[in-house]
């Protein structure tokens, strides 16, 4: 049994106190984590390994001083491969990195690895062409979810403190709810996403993993830079909403996870209230989730690799896909297909309709977030398909997923998934926390106060 000491039980704040009362050298640290990768090998977590120190001029002073992260391989490190899971771009070789990656290294982080993806960031299960996908470290048998796969599965099974993703739909929140880890997505335009390779260019954003909220919030202090502001302290116990739509047909083991994690926050002095959404339709907001994501794909992928000369060409890297998954999404992509301009615009007004009303309902009800489950149900099996079996028919897997995180990615609102608990066989369950447009520094605290209260460790 490890004892608590180890550096691998360190969170990110841990390590990097260690490492700067020097319990610890980074040499030691680095290889304590090394260690515990390759003991752990099976998940699959990452597509490549590096443990770089972190850079010379960095001092105990920095935020993130001497500490590891994972880093998805959509996100550019100078020097290290990004092949976003994909045939045409295995050997893709960026000699420059991502901002939110220089952020981090000046802060003083350092690369454990680029960890695995769904092929392009473009799915929820995790598979892609270069590897078979992560498995969950609470139950193997089962996938760590996706996009941002590997991620999840290095955090969660303390391979790393903390790491990197990337969600358009969900892909940050998704496998770190079914992992039992944190995952926050940012507001959109938040952190800055030169050097990702991204789905959509007005619905993707680099989110983190950890496993303290805490921690989310030092890495968010750390990538929005100048956008980053000094939290004001909630004065109130917090104020949630549950949309019933978000609650509607649930896998009862989930529902009995997330009926019990609220039942331990209103026992503890939070308001919770139930309301409905009038006007509300799956429809509308699964197809702007999709088609906006679908219409944007082709320039989003252009602009990137536009910034990496000897590059392929757009097209050729979705011509290449190897998923059949993905080639059904992309393909009909090619030579500027998909969604003509005026689906995309209605799928645009949905959102900003969404928007509205859910800023209405928030407003009208003094709510600081709205809360439901992060997913539908647990962590799908590893021989999950591309449709799934529900008590209202069959499904799509994807659809089914991103169903509740769609939400905060149409709106463009910063939303965060915290552990709410485990069904009866194991699987971790995660309780969606989604606020305004602006409001990260608020909702961080009041996920903090949630983790506490649902870990034993804190109050109202």
């Amino acid at each position: 049994m490890r004892r608590p000491s180890e550096p691998t039980d360190w969170t990110l704040a841990q390590a990097v106190a260690h490492l700067r009362a020097l319990r610890i050298s980074p040499a030691a640290y680095r290889e304590a984590l090394a260690v515990r990768t390759r003991e752990h090998a099976h998940l699959n977590a990452y597509l490549s390994e590096a443990f770089h120190t972190a850079l010379d001029e960095v001092t105990p002073e920095n935020p993130l001083f001497g500490v590891l992260l994972a880093v998805k391989d959509n996100i550019d490190v100078a020097g290290v491969r990004t092949t976003a899971g994909t045939p045409a771009l295995r050997r893709h070789l960026p000699s420059r990195s991502s901002t939110v990656w220089e952020r981090c290294a000046r802060a003083g982080a350092a690369l454990a690895g680029k960890t695995a993806l769904h092929e392009l960031a473009y799915g929820i299960t995790g598979h892609h062409a270069l590897g078979p996908p992560s498995l969950n470290p609470s139950a193997p048998d089962h996938l760590a979810g996706g996009s941002s796969s590997g991620t999840a599965a290095a955090v969660a099974a303390r391979l790393v403190p903390a790491g990197l993703g990337t969600d358009t739909g969900g892909s940050v929140r998704i496998p770190a709810a079914l992992c039992g880890v944190i995952g926050y997505r940012p507001t959109l335009g938040r952190y800055p996403a030169d050097g990702v390779v991204r789905v959509s260019t007005s619905r993707d954003t680099v989110g983190v993993m950890t496993r303290d909220v805490h921690d989310a919030h030092l890495l968010d202090r750390v990538l929005a830079g100048p956008h980053a502001r000094a939290a004001t302290p909630l004065r109130r116990v917090p104020r949630a909403v549950l949309p019933a739509p978000l609650w509607e047909d649930l896998d009862p083991q989930v529902e009995h996870v997330c009926r019990a994690a609220c039942e331990r926050l209103s026992v503890a002095g939070w308001e919770l209230v139930e309301r409905a959404l009038p006007g509300f339709s799956w429809h509308d907001v699964l197809r702007s989730a999709t088609l906006v994501p679908a219409h944007e794909t082709r320039c989003a992928l252009a602009g990137y690799l536009t910034r990496h000369p000897g590059a392929p060409e757009a097209d050729d890297v979705l011509r290449a896909v190897s998923g059949e998954d993905v080639r059904d999404l992309v393909l009909p992509l090619l030579g500027g297909g998909g969604p003509d301009r005026t689906a995309y615009e209605e799928a645009l007004n949905t959102a900003r309709l969404l928007a509205s009303r859910l800023d209405f309902l928030r407003g009208r009800e003094e709510a600081h977030v709205l809360l439901a489950p992060a997913t539908t149900l647990p962590a799908p099996g590893k021989d999950v398909g591309a449709a799934l079996v529900r008590p209202s028919g069959e499904a799509s897997t994807f659809l089914t997923y991103i169903r509740n995180t769609a939400v905060a990615a149409v709106t463009g609102s910063p939303s965060i998934t915290v552990p709410a608990g485990h069904t009866a066989s194991g699987l971790p369950v995660g309780l969606l926390l989604d606020a305004a447009p602006g409001a990260d520094t608020m909702l961080l605290d009041v996920a903090e106060r949630a983790a506490d209260l649902l870990t034993g460790r804190g109050s109202a």
